[in-house]
């Protein structure tokens, strides 16, 4: 039994709540995460996980076990990252979550010399649009855009992304191009809603130092930011992004703008990891790319 191996595999079952989500994470069959529970728990002869057909969640046993191996896990990363000295390679995984529009318009394009840098580390990018837990979803930092949340997590800013109103020359053609705030009225917006709740159809912008919104119908709403630009490219509706994510697009002629005057509040970028004394060197590495390639936009 490799004893390291099973408690990383212990801790994502602990923080998923779940074998077949940690599986997926770790990318290893869910077979083989039940049999490394089942034989740590053999070799503690003690039970740490309460199984049922709809959820696992910890024994007494457990929540103390749990803890433990958290902090031998960290420790051992660091101990291995003391011996990698500025003229050795980096190694090891990165997990990171960030929007999907984020990843695709800024951080793919520059992938690849990311890896040319450091070949011999391996990356596990999210891309989920929805605010995840860090800490429960086991990644190592956060891009996030927009307001932070209040929580012990530590944020380093990253910059601004300025705004755009557009649409479709097709969906512009059909209810003409709006000129003023009242227009509004006879137009419709592609409805954003991340976190699937109740939407709210609204227009937004920013104007004499202060956020306005405007309700504005819509015939579509979406939880991603791809679905939110292929419904505007399709003709549905006008959007609101930032500007460096649908720039082609713009200049191509596939989305026009509207409404210049009345833009959003700049978005906030920022990253976000876990507070932790020290940091493994590639994550830190990996942090400062970001944050270069991002300033490059």
């Amino acid at each position: 039994m490799d004893r390291i191996e099973t408690m990383k595999r212990f801790v994502a079952v602990a923080r998923t709540e779940s074998f077949t989500q940690a599986a997926e994470q770790l990318n290893v069959p869910k077979s083989a995460i039940s049999s490394s529970i089942s034989q740590l728990e053999s070799h503690l002869k003690t039970r740490l996980l309460n199984r049922s057909t709809r959820r696992v969640n910890l024994t007494e046993a457990g929540e103390r076990y749990l803890p433990r191996c958290i902090q031998l896990l960290e420790e051992l990363d660091i101990l291995e990252e003391a011996f990698q000295t500025e003229n050795q390679s980096l190694s090891g995984m990165i997990r990171i979550d960030m929007p999907s529009r984020f990843l695709s318009t800024i951080v793919m394009p520059r992938l690849s010399e990311w890896f040319e840098l450091h070949p011999h580390t391996q990356i596990h990018v999210l891309g989920a649009d929805h605010r995840i837990d860090p800490i429960k979803e086991r990644v190592d930092c956060v891009i996030r855009a927009g307001k932070l949340d209040n929580n012990d997590l530590i944020a380093k800013p990253l910059g601004q992304m300025e705004m755009v109103n557009c649409a479709s020359p097709d969906y512009l053609a059909r209810y003409g191009t709006p000129t003023r705030l009242d227009d509004l009225s006879q137009h419709f917006i592609v409805d954003y809603t991340p976190n699937q709740r109740q939407n709210n159809s609204e227009f937004e912008y920013f104007n004499q130092e202060a956020e306005h919104t405007i309700p504005v119908p819509s015939v579509i709403s979406v939880s991603t930011t791809d679905a939110y630009l292929s419904a505007a490219l399709h003709g549905l509706g006008i959007i609101q992004l930032p500007k460096n994510g649908v720039k082609e697009y713009l200049r191509n002629g596939e989305l026009v703008e509207v409404l210049p005057e009345f833009q959003c509040q700049p978005m906030p970028i920022a990253i976000i990891y876990q507070s932790r004394q020290q940091m493994p060197k590639r994550i830190r590495c990996f942090m400062e790319w970001i944050e270069s390639i991002f300033l490059q936009q």
